[in-house]
């Protein structure tokens, strides 16, 4: 009976549509895996759970746990499912030996098999990774394996297995062992001696917030797999039929995306599979192969399609280029040829916020058939609890990817209701109020505004002299170095400007059409800290994200203080002949300033008409450029929270993303 050897990585989705390339052309009468017979009852069990992805954990006294995960991407679950579905027999040929070691193998990255073939790529493998010697327990478990496998051989000869059901055996090999294991099979072996059975074999149904803790490939690579292992690709869907999500508009006005009602979270990762299989795939030889670099294309058009439609904010083709070129650096920076999840959302971050970063992550770890409830017990795992050498990203919490160094990165998960009506309950309150932290923040960014206009009229009226007989405010190095050829000091005079800054007024977006930002609102500040205010943003009602709690944008917003003296400004007639809701603010911030200068942040000039009213006031409208500020704080304060009543406000804290 012959046996043939196949080098395999573990763990790595192409390595598994690999092993599948492999069984088709060669048709093995059985295939072997390098797992423990101990684990044969459990590991058939998981197989039959597919798509589910299962976890087998192991325990035995004064032992390290065994860990194995049956993904549809794993090389061993591929080999075992196909053998299971065309009736051969599969046989478990890693003898159950301690074994503590840890390799560090320099294995190039599986993503090559799609460059220079399979059959190139196992052959570089075994040569480069299968040279070494190996240590005494992986030549007790080379030799015990050598063992199994010849009597696997020998067990389908005297049943004539291979009748009419393909020829040999077909054995799935770490890489490392290979070379090794074939110098075995040629010499005589004994039975090991290694445990039968283990005390404890648990099958547990892991819980969707784990697969990125426990995959090596995003889960949607997975899912991706599992949709084209068949052969079969499905028809490329549109971006906004991934994307479309019903809402339930329940009571009050006010919207909740919910889905389409039970299973929905599971339908819209489905439609995300058959996106991302139709445009995230490559043919090989005939076969569709998940690429990972395709996918990182389709996991960043849903997170942006997904992006807008959260924040109202369009992600600009710099930030694509900028994410893709980054994520590639990364990868080859650790030795890959194409990022995975976690290049993926730091490079997310870098080109844009939190919120761009959780999108994608959101997207990459798609994977439908895993929610719901499970016929056994489920478990949740944190990859440090585990040993895995792990790691992290924060999103305000933790997800892990195995095998890598502890990473932090701030970055908030996004709480989803479970049930619309109860997030909708939470407004039957008597009034409207903001979220502190957030009042904080545009307080203390009116502050800064007001320095920087009283800073740049400094600066207007500010002189430069040669040094004669007083220093006046100092010495002005530039100048004095900018003149060293007459040897002369010069001294700087900084302007004075009479009074302070009064009101704020920041247009965003002037909305001359009044349909993106149609919602307009005035409130008075609760303390002596706090401004009065009016602004203009989205719906906020289209956007509920928690119990009583309600997010919008901001399309401008003006600020005055001494508090309690703004009226409402949008009913006000004085501001009848106001062109847009910018104007009305720009109008109602002189009014009511107590300053002669009124600081207008736009991204243009104010009227010639807006400053004639100004004069006419006796103040003076000081411009500064919406482009000369951070667009990182920009975007920051542009968010807004409301909330149905001060009790939420000590609930907001978990909901405010």
């Amino acid at each position: 009976m012959q046996i043939e050897l196949l080098p395999v990585v573990h763990e790595r989705l192409e390595m598994a549509a690999a092993v599948r390339s492999a069984l088709e052309a060669s048709d093995p009468a059985a295939v072997a895996v390098e797992l423990p017979p101990s684990l044969r009852d459990a590991a058939l069990r998981a197989i039959a759970r597919l798509p589910r992805i299962s976890l087998l954990v192991t325990r035995e006294p004064g032992e390290e746990a065994l860990v194995w995960v049956s993904a549809p991407g794993d090389p061993f679950v591929e080999a075992l499912r196909w053998a299971l579905e065309r009736g051969r027999e599969v046989f478990f040929i890693d003898p159950d030996l301690p074994y503590a070691e840890r390799h560090e193998d320099p294995i190039p990255d599986t993503y090559s098999i799609l460059q220079i073939g399979a059959e190139r790529y196992f052959e570089l493998l075994a040569e480069r990774i299968g040279q070494s010697e190996g240590s005494e327990a992986d030549r007790q478990r080379e030799a015990g394996m050598a063992y199994h496998l010849r009597s696997a051989a020998e067990a389908l000869a005297l049943a004539d297995a291979s009748d009419g059901q393909g020829d040999g055996i077909l054995a799935l090999v770490g890489a490392a062992h290979v070379l090794r294991l074939r110098k075995r099979l040629d010499e005589p072996a004994a039975q090991p001696f290694a445990r039968r059975r283990r005390a404890s074999v648990d099958l547990r149904h892991l819980d969707p917030k784990s697969l990125t803790a426990m995959l090596s490939d995003p889960p949607l690579a997975h899912a991706v797999w599992e949709r084209v292992r068949s052969g079969e690709v499905p028809e490329a869907a549109s971006i906004d039929e991934t994307l479309s999500r019903k809402t339930s508009v329940v009571r009050f006005g006010l919207r909740v995306i919910t889905g389409e009602g039970d299973g929905a979270e599971a339908r819209r990762k489905e439609r995300l599979v058959e996106y991302a299989a139709s445009r995230g795939t490559t043919i090989v030889a005939g076969r569709p192969f998940p690429d990972r670099h395709r996918l990182g294309r389709v996991v960043w058009d849903v997170a942006a399609g997904s992006y807008r439609e959260q924040t109202d904010e369009v992600v600009q083709p710099w930030q694509r280029r900028l994410f893709h070129d980054y994520s590639a650096r990364c990868a080859r920076v650790q030795g890959m040829l194409v990022p995975g999840l976690y290049e993926w959302t730091v490079a997310a971050r870098g080109v844009g916020d939190d919120n761009l970063a959780w999108e994608v992550f959101e997207a990459a770890r798609g994977y439908p058939w895993q929610d719901g409830p499970a016929e056994i017990e489920s478990v949740s795992i944190d990859g440090d609890e585990l040993d895995l050498g792990t790691r992290r990203i924060r999103f305000r919490r933790r997800f892990m990817r195995v095998k890598r160094r502890p990473i932090a990165l701030p970055v908030r998960e996004r709480p989803t209701p479970d049930n619309a009506e109860d997030w909708l309950a939470g407004f039957d309150s008597d009034g409207l109020c903001s979220y502190p932290p957030e009042d904080l923040v545009i307080e203390d960014y009116g502050r800064f505004l007001q320095h920087r206009a009283i800073s740049i009229l400094s600066a207007e009226t500010s002189r430069t002299e040669p040094f004669t007989t007083s220093l006046l405010d100092g010495l002005d190095i530039r100048e004095t170095l900018r003149n060293a050829h007459d040897g002369r000091i010069y001294v700087r005079e900084v302007g004075r400007v009479p009074g302070g800054a009064g009101s704020v007024v920041a247009i965003f977006d002037r909305d001359r059409d009044n349909d993106r930002y149609p919602f307009a609102m005035t409130w008075l500040g609760e303390h002596d800290q706090e401004s009065d205010m009016a602004f203009y943003s989205t719906v906020p009602g289209d956007q509920v994200v928690g119990p009583g709690i309600m997010r919008a944008t901001y399309g401008g917003f003006m600020l005055t203080q001494p508090r309690g003296r703004l009226f409402d400004v949008w009913t006000d007639p004085d501001y009848r002949l106001a062109r847009d809701k910018a104007e009305l603010l720009v109008l109602a911030a002189i009014d009511y300033s107590l300053e002669k200068l009124v600081v207008h942040v736009a991204r243009d000039r104010p009227s010639g008409r807006l400053r004639d009213y100004a004069a006419a006031s006796g103040k003076r409208l000081l411009h500064i450029p919406l482009a000369s500020l951070s667009p990182v704080t920009v975007k920051k304060i542009r968010v807004l929270h409301i909330l149905a009543g001060r009790d939420k406000r000590d609930v907001a804290k978990g909901y405010v993303w």
